[in-house]
């Protein structure tokens, strides 16, 4: 291939993959567009998945270690920062590549050199490779701001494996936040989207690696991911507030939600994504994140006095808001059920009735 064709930097995290890696370097050698250099780091792997990589002799696999254990994000930070390739794909040494994936995904963003990002087909298979059947895409329909709105009312829906960003808007989203887990591809999704569009390619190009519990049970829905979940959809939604700077964007994204609340300004598009959290109570953590962004609005110094001389809005208004939300009743309520239903508050009934009647 020329070498006027652009360099695709692959960043890879890697941690005790030793029994998937080979799988994942074969996939990335043996791509039919050539001009690529892979950025693999290992994460203090505690089995072979280091040495198996040290194996593979290749100048374009720029093979890096970590002092210590920094976890995904930053992993991909190691990795970010040594790239040097005009676009940038990341994927992680569990899964594994088809032949075509650069040379179409490369071929896609050479037509559309405005996109912050490109979005491939992704596979879903099991442990051994074999693909899982009946598996929902990841992947939400519509344009840009649909999706945004979306991911804002309902979370993520869409999968990072093998994302490819235009290097220009990678380097507005790196460094990533280092003490998020769980939803990292979230974030990078909102940041991206926020500032340009993106483009899905409808041909599958990523096997992404799904690993299964000894009941075949999904792995990714244990209750770790979703404690993660909780703790950090809060810091997710904090980018919607750092990154719609312009009453136009907010119009945009939410046309027919915002007019409800009267007319935005600049200053007050936090209270208006606060406004616009608090209209599904059935989204708990969007509801607490809405309450949470408008009790620091309100605190500001002269923000209740511009929200009352804009929008007629006080601390009654403030206070009725939280009328028809049931968060604390919901689990006053769950651990009531849960309590008569224990088998020492059956085990007392007879000894409640003979109070009764005394």
């Amino acid at each position: 291939m020329s070498g006027l064709e652009p360099l695709v930097s692959i960043l890879t995290p890697a941690y005790n993959h030793e029994k998937y890696v080979s799988f994942f370097l074969d996939s990335v050698l043996a791509q039919t567009y050539r001009n690529f250099e892979l950025i693999i780091v290992d994460d203090c792997s505690t089995d072979k998945t280091a040495s198996i990589i040290e194996q593979y002799n290749d100048a374009r696999i720029r093979f890096f270690r970590n002092d210590f254990n920094r976890g995904m994000n930053g992993n991909l930070n190691v990795a970010f920062s040594k790239a040097k390739g005009e676009y940038i794909s990341i994927i992680a040494s569990d899964d594994f590549l088809e032949p075509h994936y650069l040379e179409k995904m490369v071929a896609y963003f050479e037509q559309h050199k405005d996109f912050a990002v490109v979005y491939p087909k992704i596979q879903k298979v099991d442990e051994d490779g074999n693909l899982i059947p009946n598996q929902q895409d990841y992947k939400i329909s519509g344009e840009r701001f649909q999706m945004l709105k979306s991911f804002f009312y309902y979370g993520n829906g869409m999968g990072s494996p093998g994302m490819m960003l235009n290097r220009k808007y990678a380097e507005t989203v790196f460094p990533l936040d280092e003490g998020i887990q769980q939803h990292q591809d979230f974030i990078i999704h909102i940041q991206l989207l926020l500032q340009a569009d993106c483009g899905f390619l409808d041909t599958p190009l990523v096997n992404y690696r799904i690993p299964t519990d000894d009941n075949n049970h999904l792995s990714s829905n244990d209750k770790k991911a979703f404690k993660r979940i909780e703790i950090e959809t809060p810091f997710a939604l904090d980018y919607f507030v750092k990154g719609i700077t312009s009453v136009s964007l907010l119009q945009q994204i939410f046309s027919g939600d915002i007019e409800a609340f009267g007319e935005p300004t600049e200053e007050t598009i936090p209270y208006f994504l606060a406004r616009l959290a608090l209209t599904k109570p059935e989204n708990r953590l969007l509801t607490l994140w809405g309450f949470r962004t408008l009790i620091a609005f309100i605190n500001q110094k002269g923000n209740m006095e511009l929200l009352h001389s804009l929008y007629d809005f006080d601390y009654k208004t403030f206070s009725k808001l939280s009328e028809h939300v049931h968060l604390q009743d919901y689990y006053l309520e769950k651990q009531e059920q849960e309590f008569v239903q224990s088998t020492s508050w059956k085990i007392t009934k007879p000894l409640r009735k003979l109070k009764e009647l005394l």
